[in-house]
């Protein structure tokens, strides 16, 4: 099977490591990856085993592109010479997120889509506004294609409720691999075992932002009072960094 990719290469985030992890994965299981994405004349051209096709646009950022006048046209080509057996899209990434229905419906092709934005329910605030806004907006388009993962039953029934079918809607959680995550000796550990004088450590990596549970685990770690022989690393950055620092010190 061809399958023709639509993500991100940079700037890196989620997104682009999302791409990278699973365009791996299906090359490893001899699956033919053709990747599509936004590049500008001067960046490298080097990826990782696939076939590559850049997709000219005017500026990109970790959230979103705006792509050139002519982006959509070279997409429309590069699908027709390809030949993709399917169109695989990695949302949210520019406004051509909405023609790629339109698109594939004429070149014949079945398309899919990742769905990646957060979307946090518990919260009323301009933050969860905006993240639903969001999900507004795609809502009826991605009812066009032919098939949308999400992660999580929230996010499903966030998307049913404003107008994607239910049929449409493919739920497959986040998962670890264990073969790669495994339990063994590290040096990074055992620097901040001797630095924290911990007998036991706990690692959080990663985006410090509402999706992320952060405040989650924090409130959770002051419950547990494991004592001083235990200690919470939290190495990253993000949205809530600031608004959580003053609550959860270095204590």
């Amino acid at each position: 099977m061809h399958i023709a990719w639509l993500g991100k290469k940079s700037p890196f985030c989620g997104n682009v490591t999302y791409t990278r992890e699973v365009t791996n994965a299906l090359l490893d299981r001899s699956y033919q990856v053709s990747f599509l994405h936004f590049a500008q004349e001067e960046e490298d051209r080097t990826w990782w085993g696939c076939q590559e096709v850049p997709l000219p646009c005017l500026y990109k950022s970790q959230m979103y592109t705006i792509p050139t006048l002519t982006a959509s046209k070279v997409l429309k080509r590069s699908l027709q010479e390809l030949k993709p057996d399917l169109v695989h899209a990695s949302l949210t990434l520019s406004p051509l997120d909405f023609l790629l229905p339109e698109i594939c419906t004429e070149l014949n092709l079945p398309l899919v889509a990742t769905f990646h934005p957060p979307f946090d329910g518990k919260r009323r605030n301009l933050q969860s506004g905006t993240q639903l806004l969001t999900y507004q907006v795609y809502a009826p388009f991605l009812a066009h294609y032919d098939r949308v993962i999400i992660f999580s039953q929230l996010q499903r029934d966030v998307l049913i409720r404003v107008g994607v079918p239910d049929h449409k809607l493919a739920v497959i959680p986040n998962g670890v691999d264990v073969q790669k995550y495994s339990p063994g000796y590290s040096q990074f550990t055992s620097d901040l075992t001797s630095e924290f004088k911990a007998e036991r450590l706990f690692v959080y990596q990663g985006r410090i932002a509402t999706e992320k549970n952060v405040e989650a685990l924090l409130r959770a770690w002051k419950q547990c009072n494991l004592g001083e022989s235990s200690k919470l690393v939290i190495a990253g950055d993000g949205p809530l960094l600031a608004s959580l620092k003053p609550f959860y010190g270095e204590e």
